[in-house]
């Protein structure tokens, strides 16, 4: 069916003389991508070389990499006196390796003739720039080029910025030096806004000197571009130091959670050994919450933080964690409760068994632990399930929807800190 419609596609192209039609059935050849085609649209645009449409044809051609299309697009590029045709196989003869000297003569010629009509574009520019840089190791006349098109007061604003760019790519020592000497020769003209626009970011060699000067003799506006330059220059550092300022304070905040934390699980663990109700430790000893001294800066670093929290909120002694609970005992100790499997629910029991006050929550335990787990396992509904959760704290509601990782992330261990100094009020009771 394919090979009968390409058939079909061809004999169309042959047979018509509307360019328009040519051009769509053309267009759909490149959308196909079969091989057979270049060769077809080749033909198309033979019929029309020498109208104002002949570019499409070669524009299509450029979409094909294959031999008998690069041997195409040459024998055009040789044949062709139409600089639009030229035009569309430059990037492309750039992918292919192709510097032949006539069509070097003739990029120069349309980059000089595109220039001199003060129709030249940006893109324009860097493209005849790409192409003749990699074509002539000695790069004067396309220097010239590009000096000229910077300088002339006429040219599109948009052509004369890439003029300067391509320019200083080139060689920027060199006309950075050449601007600074010759700064009169540009000063009060657009000229120079352009310029100082551009270098007001740099820095360097010559390049401080160069900015004193601009804000001794430069006119008005190029001073305000460069002074506006550098007050952005200056609060963009200022925010950045602020950031890193910030970003200590956290670790050292989130390191005092941490530190408090640790002491707390140690008290607690000595306050159970000496309690005889109990004899022994509650906690592991465990390394794990110290892996959180970094605060988390992104979702993937706090889900990642939760992983390992998850793990921590249910590390318990083996007194605790193989603790068996009859159906009937657990009804009667925590009738709220439908499973006594998850450690959480086993250290729950163990406390309202002894006799301690220990809310349904265990002070917030429930659901710090239920939040790290929506984030360490996250599901299809999980988004969901968090703006549930979350809802009821406000604070960590409103952290998660600022994306506010690092605030979140201490939130959380904030409120495990409070657990255990309820934890610790009660058995001290």
């Amino acid at each position: 069916m394919s090979s009968n419609y390409n058939a079909k596609l061809i004999a169309d192209l042959y047979a018509t003389s509307d360019w328009k039609r040519a051009i769509r059935l053309s267009d759909e050849m490149v959308e196909i991508g079969d091989n057979i085609f270049p060769r077809q649209i080749y033909e198309a645009y033979k019929k029309f070389q020498n109208t104002t449409i002949s570019h499409y044809f070669v524009s299509d051609l450029t979409s094909f990499k294959t031999s008998d299309a690069i041997e195409i697009l040459k024998e055009i590029a040789h044949k062709t006196s139409r600089s639009a045709d030229i035009s569309m196989m430059v990037d492309y003869f750039i992918d292919i390796g192709y510097f032949e000297s006539e069509i070097v003569v003739k990029v120069k010629n349309l980059f000089r003739a595109d220039m001199n009509s003060k129709d030249i574009r940006g893109y324009d520019i860097e493209t005849y720039s790409a192409y003749l840089k990699k074509a002539d190791k000695e790069t004067s006349n396309l220097e010239l080029f590009l000096r000229e098109c910077f300088e002339d007061e006429e040219q599109e604003i948009d052509a004369r910025k890439t003029a300067l760019e391509e320019l200083l790519k080139l060689k920027p020592k060199e006309y950075i030096n050449f601007y600074y000497d010759k700064y009169d020769s540009i000063k009060g003209k657009k000229t120079e806004n352009i310029f100082v626009e551009q270098i007001s970011t740099w820095h360097g060699g010559i390049v401080p000197k160069l900015h004193q000067k601009i804000l001794e003799i430069g006119s008005e506006r190029a001073k305000e571009i460069l002074q506006n330059e550098q007050s952005r220059i200056k609060k963009e550092k200022q925010s950045e130091e602020m950031k890193e300022q910030e970003e200590i304070k956290r670790q050292y905040e989130t390191a005092d959670v941490l530190h408090d934390i640790g002491k707390l699980r140690l008290n607690i663990n000595k306050t159970s050994i000496a309690d005889e109700r109990f004899g022994f430790s509650f906690f592991s000893q465990s390394e794990e919450i110290y892996q959180q001294v970094k605060p988390a800066k992104t979702k993937n670093e706090f889900v990642g933080c939760c992983i390992v929290l998850r793990s921590f909120l249910n590390d318990f002694d083996k007194q605790i964690t193989e603790l068996k609970i009859s159906e009937e005992r657990g009804k009667e100790i925590l009738p709220n409760i439908e499973k006594f499997s998850g450690n959480i629910n086993k250290f729950h029991f163990m406390l309202k068994e002894k006799g301690l006050n220990i809310d349904q929550d265990i002070f917030g335990l429930r659901n710090i632990n239920c939040i790290v787990s929506k984030f360490a396992h996250p599901g299809k509904k999980t988004n969901l399930e968090i703006n549930k959760i979350l809802k009821k704290e406000v604070l960590l509601f409103k952290y998660y929807k600022e994306n506010n990782w690092s605030a979140l992330h201490r939130e959380v261990l904030l409120k495990y800190k409070k657990v255990l100094e309820e934890l610790m009020k009660v058995m001290a009771m």
